[in-house]
């Protein structure tokens, strides 16, 4: 009888599936982590509603400073190429926004503080944006490719420049604000207890290392490997041969 109900027992045992403690804990971990993946879709979605605002006229418009940008000159808009060029001016031209209208700042020279110019030029295009605005060949007969700095790369690369920016002028108007932003209370607020949420319980860290695994494996950040620890756990001889097929390559 004994051996019997211990048979069954051991059955009962084999079958039962039960789960050992590092797959419990396992279990845990992994509706923790479930968890952590909801609220970053969850907060994802605050993000996107946030970017989507709502805007109403305002009645009246209220001034902003000021918006200054290029126009044909007066003889080249009376010529008989002024569309070709109010075409070229509207694939190069730029905008800058300013609260003086005369578009002065100051700027020390030799110690001194002096009242100075803003710079502004039409657009210089990359390789790609010239393919982007689809410039034909009688526009691209008025720019030559030349190397400046670009601040965005922080060295020079070659950029496509206009020859002829004596066509263009720069012009002044008001910069008028005819719309007023809407701000949500509800999102706002949810999207702070959210960040809150996260932040007190330290789970930024957790978040993001689950979602730079998805697609391509897990990423980890990997400290640099230093000159000296490279030979660290290597004997002698291994090192002489490395640097012996190092050598022969």
């Amino acid at each position: 009888m004994d051996k019997l109900f211990s048979d069954e027992l051991q059955y009962y045992i084999d079958t039962a599936r039960l789960r050992t403690a590092r797959q419990k804990r396992r279990a845990v971990i992994t509706a923790r982590d479930k968890q952590l993946l909801q609220l970053d879709e969850y907060e994802k979605e605050l993000w996107s509603q946030s970017r989507k605002p709502i805007y109403v006229p305002l009645d009246p418009p209220v001034q902003k400073g000021y918006v200054r940008f290029f126009v044909l000159r007066d003889d080249v808009a009376r010529g008989k190429q002024a569309l070709f060029f109010q075409g070229i001016l509207d694939k190069i031209n730029t905008e800058q926004y300013f609260h003086r209208k005369d578009f002065k700042k100051k700027k020390r020279v030799r110690g001194k503080k002096v009242w100075v110019d803003k710079e502004q030029h039409v657009k210089k295009l990359y390789a790609w944006e010239v393919e982007k605005l689809g410039l034909t060949p009688q526009e691209m007969a008025y720019f030559e490719v030349r190397p400046e700095f670009s601040k965005l790369k922080g060295k020079e690369v070659l950029m496509t420049v206009f020859t002829e920016p004596w066509r263009f002028v720069l012009r002044v108007r008001p910069y008028m604000l005819t719309h007023r932003r809407v701000v949500d209370p509800v999102l706002e607020s949810r999207m702070r207890e959210v960040d809150n949420y996260i932040t007190i319980r330290q789970l930024r860290h957790r978040m993001n290392w689950l979602t730079q695994s998805r697609g391509g494996g897990r990423r980890r950040w990997e400290p640099p490997v230093k000159a000296k620890e490279r030979y660290k756990k290597k004997t002698l001889l291994q090192m002489l041969q490395e640097e012996y097929y190092d050598n022969i390559d």
